[in-house]
């Protein structure tokens, strides 16, 4: 036996394995609630772009043809339902309803001005 040896070791390497454990453990769970916020605001993402994607191409559709009255419009990620609600002397008014393949779903209206060819306004349908 070693002179400085007092029977200390071994409660000493418990606590520091303890620790070492819980920390582990806890870094785990913390890299877990970080993927699980990664994938919901990649999700979300993907659903704003589809709804951007087809903002500009319900744009250019009206623009050449001005009767349209509504559709679907399939994009890898999922696809867009568009729906003319009011044509006006300026202005026709739609609503897109988005659902992407991961489930998430988005309705959203916007005014579109016919003369100056741009989006007036936009902004989202809560239901």
């Amino acid at each position: 036996m070693f002179k400085n040896e007092k029977g200390a070791v071994l409660p000493v390497t418990m606590v520091v394995a303890a620790v070492l454990i819980m920390f582990t453990l806890y870094s785990i769970e913390k890299f877990n609630l970080e993927k699980m916020f990664y994938k919901n605001v990649e999700d979300g993402l993907v659903l704003d772009h589809i709804l951007l994607l087809a903002s500009h191409e319900v744009q250019n559709m009206v623009a050449q043809d001005d009767q349209i009255d509504e559709g679907v419009l399939h994009f890898p990620n999922g696809t867009v339902e568009y729906v003319v609600i009011s044509r006006e002397e300026h202005y026709i008014s739609l609503i897109l309803s988005a659902l992407t393949k991961q489930g998430l779903s988005r309705k959203v209206h916007f005014l579109y001005d016919k003369e100056e060819g741009r989006l007036v306004k936009w902004g989202e349908v809560f239901t």
